[in-house]
């Protein structure tokens, strides 16, 4: 490349800059990976602040039903993998999430997948006010010490359900029958890092319950990092944690909850 070349390519940059100051934005969107649910291979990208995939959302999201005449809300939708995963059944979704980057996500990866994805920015179901065929909802249901917690900052908010883990998730089986018809189904994981049987005694108070898979999951890292703190709880009964191998794990239990019949 001569020198009037090379100044050409420089100035061309510089003006590139210039034109699209937004390019460092677009750059965060850049990590890409590949899923496969059930049948279903796609896509996600990924963004910094937004959460993405676990190894227990990607167990929850292997045991839901959808179907192409289904209407769903994914709520807490993170990088959008069971929005996407549903959206590719055929199903309408609506996607909701207290962050609005997370809804910008998956949207977006929904575009990138060739489906359309409506989204809104608030709790639970934001301001919709019709009944969904089908609910799900991955909410952060784990007890979290407060020292992890100062270490996380607002990232805590992806994980932290609460003094007993599940505040959350007991707020929304308390919301969800004003959006269910008789057919309904709301689909939840029960994550045992949480007082995750008290979680099931109200979801019986309220639904007709039916167990869909249960799965050992492997303890995350901050959980081996506080044994102790967690240790307590398990010999309490509030959680269930246990060794095999010498390695630690909890389990999910997936469910199917319905309105009351009769």
């Amino acid at each position: 490349m001569n020198l009037c070349a090379a100044a050409r390519l420089r100035i061309n940059l510089a003006t590139l800059c210039i034109l699209h100051p937004f390019k460092n934005e677009l750059s965060r969107y850049m990590s890409v990976s590949s899923y496969q649910v059930q049948q279903t291979k796609f896509q996600l990208e990924h963004r910094s602040g937004v959460f993405a995939p676990s190894a227990h959302g990607r167990f929850y999201a292997e045991h839901i039903a959808i179907s192409a005449t289904d209407s769903v809300i994914d709520i807490g939708c993170g990088s959008g993998i069971l929005s996407v995963y549903a959206a590719l059944q055929g199903a309408q979704v609506v996607a909701t999430d207290i962050s609005a980057e997370a809804v910008a996500l998956t949207q977006h990866n929904g575009g990138l997948n060739n489906v359309a994805i409506e989204g809104r920015v608030g709790g639970f179901f934001g301001d919709y006010q019709q009944q969904f065929d089908v609910i799900l909802a991955n909410l952060p249901q784990e007890i979290v010490p407060s020292a992890h917690a100062l270490e996380l900052g607002a990232g805590a908010a992806e994980i932290d359900g609460g003094q007993r883990g599940n505040d959350l998730l007991v707020e929304l089986l308390q919301l969800a029958p004003q959006y269910m018809h008789s057919n309904s189904r709301l689909i939840l994981p029960l994550h045992t890092l949480s007082d995750y049987q008290h979680s099931l005694k109200v979801a019986m108070q309220i639904f007709d319950v039916r167990l869909i898979a249960i799965g050992d999951l492997a303890a995350k890292d901050f959980v081996k990092q506080h044994l102790d703190f967690y240790l307590s709880f398990a010999r309490q009964g509030t959680i269930r944690l246990f060794e095999q191998d010498e390695n630690w794990f909890t389990n999910v239990y997936v469910i199917e909850l319905r309105r009351k019949s009769g």
